[in-house]
C-alpha cells in the first residue's frame, strides 16, 4: 500500500483502540504507582474509546477531518497523565494531515511519527525518560534514520518493532521500573495501539512476535513505597479539567484574561507536579497532582470557565488499597528503605545555562536550577533537585532573595529525612565567589560556615537598563538609562556606561573596609571593552584583584561581588 486514505486510517485507529482495550487490565497491573491515575490501562482505554465513539458512525473521505475529529475526541476524553500524553501523540501524528486531502503517502506517514514525538514532549512540563514519551521518541528517531520504506505496511511494521524494542529497555531508563521488574505501562499501551494499527492494514500483515518477550510472564508487583517516593506521584489530589477560554458563567463576572500557554504552565508548576497542559483552539486540558486543588481552580478561572472537572484524593485511595497502612508508617518505611549517603552536595540557583556549566566544570557543583528558563523556581523544582542530589546533607545557595521562600518550604518538607542548610547569596557573583570555597570532603557545618562567611564579607550589585521613566526621592531615572542596583535600591543612573560603572563600583568599594578581590559576571548584552575598562579601573584605582566571568545571562548586564 503506497498511500493511506481516510477509511483505512479510521480502521487503524479503531483496531488500535481494540488492542488496548483487550489488554487494559494487564496494563493496569504493569503500573508501579497504586494511585487513582496510576490505572494506566483503564485511563488509556477510556481516552481512546471515547475518541473512537466520535468517529465510529461517520464515513470519512477527507483524511484531515478524520484526524481533527479523532484528535479532539481524545482531548475531550483524555483521562490521567497517560491519557493526556497519548492524546498529544495522536494530535501530533494527525497534524501532518492536510485539509482537503483524501490520502497521504509513505513519506508523510513517516513524518507523522516525528510530529507525534514533538507534540507529546511539548505538552509535558518535566518529561521523564523510560516512559511512553521515550517509546514514541525513539520510534520516531529510528524511523527517520531508515526512510527507505516501500509501503505504509513497511513503515507500520518497523514502528511496531522499534517501539517494542525500546519498551523492553524502559526498566534500564527508569529506576522504579527496574526495582519492580516491569516495563512502562503507558509505553506498553502505545505498543499495543501500534500493533492494532498494523493488523488493520490487511489480512496478510502479521505481527513480528518471534522476537518479542512474552510480557505477560513479567511479574507485575506493586510497591507502595516506590510509588510514593516517585516525584510525579504522591500524597494529595489528582486533578483534571477542560476549560473553555474567555467563557463566563455569569455576565456579572469580569472579562477573562488573555491566555499565554508558557505563563500558564509556570503558574501550575508553582502548585504541583506531574503537569500536562494541552491547548486546542479555545479548549485547554490540564492534568496535575497538587496538595491545593482550590488554587488550581483559581488559576484556571482567570482565563475561562470549566467544561469538566475531576478531583480525586490520591492519599485516601492509596490507604484504602492498603488496609492497616497509615501515613506515618509509610514515611517510616521510606526513610528506612532509602538510607541516603551522607556526602555534602550543593544545589545552586543560576540565571543562565552558561553559569550552570561553569558551576559544574569549575566548581564541581552538578545540581543547579536555571531560572532563566522558568523564572523563580517552584517548591517542586527544589524537591526534584533535592531528590536528584540523593544525599542526606545539602546546602542550597540561592542567588536571589525572591527564591528564598520556595527553598525554605522545600527544606521543611524534607526535614525529617535530609539535613538542608540554605544560604542567600543575593547575587550570582557572590554565589560564585562563595561556592569557590566548597569542599566536599568537609562536613556540612564546616562548608556552611565557610560559604556564609564569604557571603557576609561580600558586597554585591548589579547593572541593567531601565525600561521606563521613574522618579524617586533620591534619584530620577529615564527610560533606557543604565542603572546600578545595591540591595534592591537603584543607587546610580545615567547614559554613559563607563562613567556609571566607575561611580557604581566606587559605592560598592565604600561599603567594605580594605576590599581585596572582585568578581564580575557579565551578560550577553555587555560589551567586553566596557567590562575590561571596569576591570582596569578597579585594579588601578582600588588595587583589587579582579576576575571576569562570561555568564551570558539576559536580564542584567553584569553582576559584581567585592570581598575583603
Amino acid at each position: 500500500m503506497l498511500t493511506l486514505n481516510a477509511a483505512k486510517l479510521k480502521q487503524m485507529f479503531v483496531a488500535g483502540a481494540e488492542a488496548v482495550a483487550s489488554e487494559y487490565e494487564y496494563i493496569n497491573e504493569l503500573n508501579v504507582f497504586p494511585v487513582p491515575d496510576g490505572d494506566t490501562g483503564t485511563n488509556m482505554m477510556i481516552t481512546i474509546n471515547g475518541a473512537v465513539d466520535t468517529i465510529r458512525n461517520i464515513d470519512y473521505t477527507d483524511i484531515f477531518l478524520l484526524g481533527k475529529n479523532f484528535s479532539r475526541g481524545l482531548l475531550m476524553n483524555a483521562r490521567g497523565n497517560s491519557g493526556v500524553i497519548f492524546s498529544q501523540i495522536i494530535k501530533g501524528f494527525t497534524s501532518i494531515l492536510k485539509e482537503g486531502k483524501n490520502e497521504i503517502g509513505v513519506v508523510d506517514f513517516v513524518s507523522a511519527f516525528s510530529a507525534a514525538k514533538n507534540t507529546a514532549y511539548a505538552a509535558v512540563a518535566s518529561p521523564v525518560e523510560g516512559t511512553i514519551l521515550t517509546v514514541i521518541r525513539v520510534t520516531a528517531e529510528n524511523l527517520n534514520k531508515q526512510r527507505n520504506f516501500k509501503s505504509i505496511e513497511d513503515v507500520m511494521k518497523t514502528a511496531c518493532k522499534e517501539a517494542q524494542k525500546i519498551l523492553l529497555q524502559t526498566p534500564e531508563l527508569l529506576r522504579e521500573l527496574k526495582e519492580v521488574g516491569v516495563v512502562d505501562s503507558g509505553g506498553y499501551g502505545l505498543c499495543r495501539f501500534f500493533d492494532g494499527m498494523l493488523l488493520a492494514l490487511g489480512k496478510n500483515v502479521e505481527l513480528d512476535t518471534a522476537k518479542k518477550i512474552p510480557l505477560n510472564k513479567i511479574e507485575a508487583k506493586r510497591s507502595f513505597i516506590n510509588g510514593l517516593e516517585d516525584s510525579n506521584v504522591g500524597f494529595g489530589y489528582c486533578c483534571e479539567f477542560i476549560m473553555i477560554l474567555k467563557s463566563r458563567v455569569s455576565l456579572k463576572q469580569s472579562k477573562k484574561r488573555d491566555f499565554d500557554l508558557a505563563s500558564f504552565k509556570k503558574e501550575l508548576n508553582s502548585i504541583g507536579d506531574s503537569t500536562a497542559v494541552v491547548k486546542e483552539d479555545d479548549l485547554v486540558k490540564v492534568h496535575i497532582h497538587t496538595l491545593t486543588p482550590y488554587r488550581l481552580l483559581e488559576i484556571g478561572a482567570k482565563y475561562g470557565e470549566f467544561n469538566k472537572v475531576k478531583i480525586e484524593n490520591m492519599t485516601l485511595q492509596f490507604l484504602e488499597r492498603n488496609p492497616g497502612t497509615t501515613l506515618e508508617k509509610i514515611q517510616d518505611q521510606i526513610k528506612a528503605k532509602r538510607k541516603l549517603p551522607s556526602e555534602v552536595k550543593i544545589i545552586a540557583t543560576v540565571p543562565s545555562a552558561t553559569i550552570a556549566k561553569l558551576y559544574k566544570d569549575k566548581l564541581n557543583i552538578n545540581h543547579t536550577i536555571n531560572t532563566e528558563i522558568t523564572g523563580n523556581p517552584s517548591i517542586q523544582e527544589f524537591l526534584d533537585k533535592i531528590r536528584e542530589a540523593n544525599t542526606s546533607n545539602i546546602i542550597i545557595v540561592v542567588d536571589d532573595s525572591n527564591i528564598l521562600l520556595a527553598a525554605r518550604e522545600a527544606a521543611t518538607l524534607t526535614a525529617n529525612e535530609i539535613n538542608i542548610e540554605i544560604i542567600n547569596a543575593h547575587n550570582i557573583a557572590a554565589s560564585y565567589l562563595a561556592c569557590l570555597s566548597f569542599d566536599p570532603i568537609q562536613d556540612i557545618g564546616t562548608n556552611e560556615n565557610n560559604i556564609s562567611e564569604i557571603v557576609e564579607s561580600t558586597v554585591v550589585g548589579k547593572v541593567s537598563v531601565s525600561s521606563k521613566f521613574v522618579k524617586y526621592s533620591h534619584i530620577e531615572i529615564k527610560k533606557k538609562d543604565f542603572i546600578g542596583i545595591i540591595d534592591k535600591r537603584i543607587v546610580v543612573s545615567g547614559k554613559n556606561l563607563t562613567q556609571l560603572l566607575q561611580e557604581f563600583s566606587d559605592k560598592l568599594v565604600d561599603e567594605l573596609r580594605k576590599p581585596k578581590v572582585a568578581y564580575i559576571i557579565y551578560g550577553r548584552d555587555a560589551q567586553l571593552r566596557d567590562i575590561k575598562s571596569l576591570k582596569k579601573y578597579l585594579t588601578e584605582t582600588h588595587s583589587l584583584n579582579v576576575s571576569l566571568v562570561n555568564g551570558d545571562q539576559q536580564t542584567y548586564s553584569l553582576y559584581i561581588a567585592i570581598q575583603r
